[in-house]
């Protein structure tokens, strides 16, 4: 039976249950399946997915429980004294001394505090397994310089998603990093769009391969239903701003009140959605849920005749991956309407899995919007919609995939 750890500095985090999908998938594999993480996450709504297999009793946190809470004196000083112990006695940990140094050269003090406190803390440590899955890229420099320290053993694997290898401050601080970690590692980008762009920085090509992120197909009860006046649009996402949910509300101000938008999930521009709304006299036509539990979301889900993410570039320079939550629409049976952003049109194709927009045009959005009801092959979209999950996002078929690769890596 294949070991693999699998590396992380939160968990569980409810926004990435495409980790928590994933590690339970490896398991009913017949892999056995570790998880590291800096911290634990701590969560109001409890998962099914993460009593499944136990997966908190699988999960050691290796970082100190108040790391993140220490003062900024306190981690200066003991920086110090941990760079002159690495220098003088505990010489191994040099590559976790070293990244911790380039963090606070970039200014990131609590990231090489966390680095330095997490080494030290397991210096008479090792986690060894076959293969070491570390999600996200950062999380994968991180872990490398363990490997190098020697608290680590296994073969790398590093999971590109979205905000590490797109947001300008992360892009400055690892893009280096990422390509030296191609020349001793496998690096899983999770869309072709993430491929070329670690190809264009300098990756070796051989070393990076696409692995998706899926959904449990089975889950999901297609369906397909007349499509009825008001027209139910949701919208379920954080409400930031890489998720454009401003462009849904602007096109909401060129459509008829036959069209009704949902919006589920909290964030940090909740109340300034709500504000735009109110500007624009779309109260009516626009209802703001909040954060809500999966079986609300399953609910208003199920009501809806369309999946609305129009995501853009922020100006931070954070895009998406290929969100999940698009996945789980078509493999419902929603129409979904977003936008060309980031890997998103490896998901949907424009008039045949779904419909595709420019980034930051809502008229352009509404007019889509307005095609769905319109259009003489919706039921032909949807199919295609669910067959593109099946096929090519089936998280099956997709750890099914992974597993291969962990065995052929570790022979």
């Amino acid at each position: 039976m294949k070991k693999v750890i699998f590396f992380v500095k939160k968990f569980p985090i409810l926004s990435q249950t495409f980790v928590i999908d994933q590690v339970n998938n490896l398991i009913d594999a017949g892999v056995d399946v570790e998880i590291l993480s800096l911290y634990e996450a701590k969560q109001d709504v409890a998962l099914d997915s993460l009593k499944k297999h136990k997966l908190l009793h699988r999960t050691t946190f290796i970082a100190p429980t108040m790391a993140q809470s220490t003062k900024k004196p306190i981690k200066l000083l003991f920086l110090i004294k941990f760079f002159v112990l690495v220098n003088t006695i505990e010489t191994r940990l040099k590559p976790s001394m070293e990244l911790a140094f380039h963090a606070l050269k970039h200014g990131k003090l609590t990231l090489a505090y966390e680095i330095s406190v997490t080494a030290w803390k397991n210096r008479k440590r090792q986690f060894k397994a076959d293969s070491i899955i570390a999600h996200f890229g950062n999380n994968g420099v991180v872990a490398n310089a363990f490997l190098k320290s020697g608290l680590l053993e296994g073969n790398l694997m590093t999971v590109f998603h979205g905000y590490e290898i797109s947001e300008y401050e992360n892009i400055k601080l690892w893009k280096d990093r990422y390509v030296s970690l191609s020349r001793t590692s496998l690096l899983l980008p999770i869309s072709n769009f993430w491929k070329r762009r670690l190809e264009s920085w300098g990756a070796t090509s051989e070393s990076v391969i696409v692995q998706r992120m899926g959904v449990d197909v089975s889950k999901f009860a297609f369906q397909t239903k007349q499509v009825e006046k008001p027209v139910q649009i949701v919208s379920v996402a954080r409400a930031t701003e890489k998720k454009g949910l401003k462009y849904a509300i602007e096109a909401m101000s060129f459509l008829d009140d036959n069209f009704h938008l949902n919006i589920i999930g909290g964030g940090e521009l909740h109340n300034d959605l709500i504000q735009l709304s109110e500007k624009l006299n779309l109260s009516d036509k626009i209802t703001f849920h909040g954060a809500k539990p999966p079986q609300f979301v399953k609910e208003c889900l199920n009501k809806s005749d369309i999946f609305l993410l129009p995501s853009v570039v922020d100006s931070q320079g954070d895009m998406e991956g290929i969100p999940v939550a698009l996945m789980e629409a078509m493999a419902s049976g929603l129409t979904v309407v977003s936008t060309y952003h980031s890997g998103i049109p490896e998901l949907i194709e424009d008039n045949v899995s779904g419909f595709l927009v420019p980034e930051r045009d809502p008229k352009a959005i509404a007019e889509a919007l307005k095609k769905v009801m319109t259009t003489d092959k919706l039921n032909e979209i949807r199919r295609q919609a669910r067959e593109k999950v099946e096929k090519e996002f089936n998280s099956f078929t997709l750890s099914n995939e992974l597993v291969a690769l962990i065995e052929s890596s570790s022979r």
